[in-house]
């Protein structure tokens, strides 16, 4: 399918050597009084030039400019274009061979210096091109790990959040088969629904906004069950918003933690305000406020943590410094509010 491409050294070495053929050759037939010669001339010394660069090439592969000295390279360099220049200019006397024998000759000197300082300037060339491109596939490198540990670190956060609601949802569905048990079907729609949600999106770094919301929707179907009366519910979605990527799985600790700490202090029922919407400029603004007043989380072993540590660090990972968490507490309502301020387009998208 196609002729194979050549190598990067090649391309530059076939072209840089046709390029020099092609503007010096005006020069060549005004010093050599001919055409015809020049011709010859260019014919003899630049596929001589190449031969001789691509030699050079087997030597300087070796040189690690981070290792060696660039006294010693530039010594390498000098010496190998000096005589490279010297195998040029016996090559040209061959050719044309009325001209002096005397190798001092002022014009085989001139000649000499002219293919030495050539072959000087393809050196340095040369090093400098492959430096460039060690940087390249090093950052690059370097990138693709961060990458590949940002991601990971991503996949690690996001299975942590709390394997219990699967359990209480559980729980939920086996008491009230006792009591109504026909009244369970949109509890156990919304539980399949949601866990589906999880299943086919569990790779996924990123979700729509609208997915994300229709599936913590089910999540508070299944909690409003387990709750009932003493748990009251009200959403918003923007739908301007609804196809803006997120990640997945984030609304989940701010609702949860919401229901968790909200029945510690807040007064029967539990009110829950659920608002996505877009903010300032092209960013968008999410919401959750929650009867009672703050608690700070605590892990089971008093450590400080929860799923909102979680979730504020999966968004520095994705976001950067664009990302805003903010948390109030009115005591006078009483109410608390945590706020996320997030850029349309994550980092790593």
């Amino acid at each position: 399918d196609g002729f194979p491409v050549l190598p990067l050294f090649w391309r530059f070495q076939i072209i840089g050597w046709l390029l020099y053929a092609v503007f010096t050759l005006p020069l060549k037939a005004s010093a050599f009084g001919s055409v015809e010669y020049a011709i010859l001339a260019l014919l003899l010394r630049e596929p001589l030039g190449l031969l001789l660069t691509s030699g050079f090439r087997l030597v300087y592969r070796r040189i690690d400019i981070r290792v060696h000295s660039p006294a010693l390279i530039a010594l390498c360099v000098v010496t190998f274009s000096l005589l490279a220049a010297g195998i040029d200019v016996l090559a040209f006397r061959s050719l044309r061979p009325e001209i002096p024998a005397d190798p001092i000759s002022q014009n085989a000197v001139a000649i000499w210096c002219f293919r030495a300082m050539l072959y000087c300037v393809w050196s340095f060339l040369y090093f400098w091109i492959r430096d460039h491109q060690q940087n390249s596939q090093r950052l690059l490198r370097l990138a693709q790990a961060e990458t590949a540990a940002r991601n990971a670190e991503l996949l690690m956060l996001r299975a942590q959040v709390s394997p219990h609601f699967l359990f209480n949802a559980l729980n939920t569905i086996l008491a009230g088969l006792d009591r109504q048990p026909a009244a369970l079907s949109p509890t156990v729609q919304g539980l399949a629904d949601y866990f589906r949600y999880s299943l086919t999106s569990r790779h996924d770094t990123l979700v729509t906004l609208g997915e994300e919301f229709d599936a913590i929707m089910n999540y508070l179907m299944v909690e409003k069950a387990r709750f009932r009366d003493s748990l009251v519910i009200e959403s918003h979605l923007d739908p301007a918003v609804r196809s803006i990527l997120v990640p997945g799985i984030f609304l989940q600790p701010l609702v949860e933690n919401a229901i968790k700490y909200g029945y510690q202090t807040s007064a029967t029922p539990l009110r829950l305000w659920i608002r996505v919407e877009a903010g300032e400029g092209e960013s968008v603004r999410i919401e959750v406020t929650n009867t009672g007043e703050w608690v700070e989380p605590r892990l089971s072993d008093g450590s400080h943590g929860n799923g909102l540590s979680i979730l504020r660090r999966r968004l520095e990972l994705l976001y950067g410094a664009g990302q805003h968490i903010t948390i109030t507490s009115n005591p006078v309502e009483p109410q608390v509010s945590v706020r996320i301020e997030i850029p349309p387009n994550p980092l790593s998208h």
